[in-house]
């Protein structure tokens, strides 16, 4: 009978083996103290989506992940304390969509930059810009963009970067460092804004789950203690006193909208430290005030939240100030008086209107400015990051008493009394059996595989008992036996890992025994992909009355097909087989299964395990094509596998095609002759997963 060990020796039996072990965890975040807003990069205006730059002036740089519409504004800064630098240059504006000109000029100063993402948009949200590296008459002068139509001497619509090509190292040009560049995405040295606001959404929501430990005095002298969620007791001067056992903490206070847009008065500050240097960029110190129950308070008041009139702080001082909005996620006005401390509103439309300048930050999903301004005042005190729910889960396939199991392990970093889901997945991406209600430490069956009151297998994934025989069959239990198969484990979190079904060995099946056992015992059998060419190897411990092997390939685990016949000899026991599939079969695929045709000398046989092989990047064919590249007309794509979706982005991320194709479908063809000149990216989804490329419309 074939059996397979990892030894040349015959081996005692064994009622257990173990074959595979799946090592995985759920990380989480790293316990680490940083600024909550330190996703932003220390830009003082970090917006995810549109920003109306109108009245008057950011003191600090400024990035914005959709559109920008200007007007008569200005951006300056020490560009010594930058943000963000590409070839030496300070960044004062980075803009990922376009620029729409709305009369007046954007004003970049003090030997800044700007990058923008989409000069040429095509598009009622913004204007195709043309920019002036030398004026008009071809004199090296200080930087302008206008509209494509218009001047260089045009005043009243542009943007004016107060420097010229040649302030930086190495000169800008059209091709070097040049204004229309994208400088957002996920590559070295990008502004992955997505992700942080996706961090910074976390961390808004943590900073409202934290203790309130700063009181806030009345002008009797008593003290109110955060959550405050009613004005009762609440006098309209206040006082916020910080005391020397605060000046090396966190303070927090969490009070409801209704209640900060209720004080008619002041706070004012008592003992807050000296403003730090714009240079510094952590400190142990800092207040949070929470402003909650927003949803609420705009149901019944409309979107402005009023703030008090503040005492005792000077500019630099808002660099330890953060007005936290958790759940806020509609327009939210601020309004009030010159306002110390960053505006932190991630998931909120923030207007800041003519009310008196801002110390501090603003972190929104969008931004109007129109009135005052906002001066460079980072949020620099350092708050543990949040520690997350995370489990490790070992799991380990084996053969037991002639039954296939996966031994299992989850550990959650979080006490709980929580039960598991356990799923099995094919290699299609089938869920094949949910195991719900299981122990956080077990051993459970594979799908399909039963045993008999004393504990013994007798039956298995794939196979069925027919007139007495055993049958393989293609089933959706048998499925699970192919390379690919996988786990999904949930408890509050959820993993996905690999696992492998365990192979037969001499001493524990894990398939049906043979109507008539071999005279051969293999001690292993693998398959290796070594440089695109498959390595077959396979050692014997033992025959008797043995003729030959024949090397058989699959696609699909099920049809087989001889490839070579290879010949038993008594003195040897080691051999092998080199195997090219890859751009040799008539349709590509992902992968390549191989097993052994063992023949006794009376033609009898039995097939080894199958193993299976990743065709990885070594078939061409099994990436998405598109062509012509660059194009005019059309677009031509073609897939190993059915398209399920495609859409083409502007560099600017703007969606400007989206099809989801019939199903089965893996060819199809995309009209884009009504695209504007330039770059795109194209994604296409298929069964294989997502792939992205640059498509150049001519």
């Amino acid at each position: 009978m074939l059996s397979k060990y990892n030894s040349t020796k015959v081996m005692t039996f064994k009622h257990l083996l173990i074959f595979t072990v799946t090592i995985v965890t759920v990380f989480v975040n790293q316990i680490q103290a940083q600024s909550p807003t330190s996703a932003a990069r220390r830009f003082n205006v970090f917006v995810l989506g549109d920003a109306t730059l109108t009245t008057n002036e950011a003191e600090g740089p400024i990035a914005v992940g959709g559109n920008v519409t200007t007007a008569a504004y200005g951006i300056k800064f020490d560009p010594a304390y930058g943000a963000y630098y590409v070839k030496s240059a300070s960044i004062g504006l980075a803009v990922r969509g376009g620029v729409k000109l709305a009369g007046g000029s954007l004003k970049i100063d003090r030997d800044n930059y700007i990058k923008i993402g989409n000069c040429l948009p095509n598009s009622s949200d913004a204007t195709n810009l043309k920019v002036w590296l030398k004026d008009e008459k071809n004199n090296v002068n200080v930087i302008k963009i206008t509209a494509t139509n218009d001047s260089y001497p045009n005043t009243q619509n542009n943007i004016t970067i107060n420097s010229r090509s040649t302030t930086w190292t190495p000169n800008v040009s059209e091709t070097v460092n040049p204004v229309c560049e994208q400088v957002f995405g996920t590559g070295d040295g990008q502004i992955d804004i997505d992700a942080a606001f996706v961090s910074m959404t976390k961390r808004s929501e943590q900073l409202a789950t934290l203790t309130n430990n700063l009181p806030i005095t009345n002008e009797n002298g008593s003290e109110t203690n955060g959550p405050i969620l009613t004005t009762n007791g609440l006098s309209n001067n206040l006082k916020i006193k910080i005391t020397s056992s605060m000046l090396n903490r966190l303070n927090v206070l969490t009070v409801s909208a209704a209640v900060w847009n209720s004080i008619n008065g002041s706070v004012v500050f008592e003992g807050m430290p000296t403003g730090p240097a714009l240079a510094q960029t952590s400190s142990a110190f800092g207040v949070v005030i929470n402003i909650i129950n927003v949803p609420d308070f705009q149901s019944k008041n409309g979107n402005t939240i009023k703030f008090p009139n503040f005492g005792g702080l000077a500019d630099a001082q808002g660099s330890y100030i953060l007005y936290n909005f958790p759940d806020a996620k509609n327009s939210v006005r601020v309004a009030g008086n010159v306002l110390f401390g960053t505006m932190f509103a991630p998931q909120a439309d923030l207007i800041k209107a003519n009310n008196g300048n801002i110390n501090g930050q603003i972190i929104a999903k969008s931004l109007v400015h129109n009135g005052d301004e906002i001066h460079y005042a980072p949020f620099i005190t350092s708050i543990p990051e949040p520690v997350e729910k995370a489990i490790t889960v070992v799991a380990t396939s084996k053969c037991a008493n002639d039954a296939p199991y996966l031994d299992y392990t989850i550990t959650p970093s979080y006490t709980t009394s929580e039960t598991a889901t356990i799923e099995f997945i094919n290699s299609e991406g089938k869920v094949v059996q949910t195991k719900t209600s299981q122990a956080l430490t077990g051993s459970i069956l594979f799908p399909g595989a039963t045993v008999d009151n004393t504990g013994k297998g007798n039956a298995w994934p794939g196979w069925a008992s027919q007139g007495g025989k055993w049958v393989e069959v293609a089933d959706l239990n048998g499925s699970i036996r192919k390379a690919g198969a996988k786990i999904r484990v949930t408890l509050t979190p959820t993993k996905t890992i690999d696992i492998s079904y365990p192979a037969t060995t001499t001493g524990c099946r894990t398939s049906p025994p043979a109507d008539t056992p071999l005279p051969v015992s293999l001690a292993s059998f693998t398959a290796k992909n070594e440089n695109c060419a498959v390595q077959l190897k396979w050692k014997v411990t033992e025959a008797k009355n043995f003729s030959h092997f024949v090397v058989q390939r699959s696609t699909d685990a099920k049809s087989f097909a001889s490839l070579n016949e290879i010949k038993y000899l008594d003195t040897n026991k080691d051999y092998s087989y080199n195997d090219s599939p890859f751009s040799n079969e008539v349709a590509p695929a992902k992968y390549y299964y191989y097993r052994l045709k063992q023949v006794d000398t009376d033609a009898s046989f039995e097939y080894s395990t199958i193993r299976a092989v990743e065709s990885g990047q070594c078939d061409a064919r099994l990436s998405v094509e598109f062509y012509p590249n660059p194009t005019q007309d059309e677009v031509n794509i073609k897939s190993f596998s059915p398209v399920k979706m495609v859409e083409i982005l502007t560099i600017g991320g703007k969606r400007v095609y989206q099809a989801l194709p019939a199903q089965n479908q893996t060819e199809l063809k995309v009209n884009v002759q009504a695209f504007s000149q330039g770059l795109y990216i194209v994604n296409i989804v298929n069964a294989d997963g997502k792939h992205s490329s640059k498509l150049l419309k001519k």
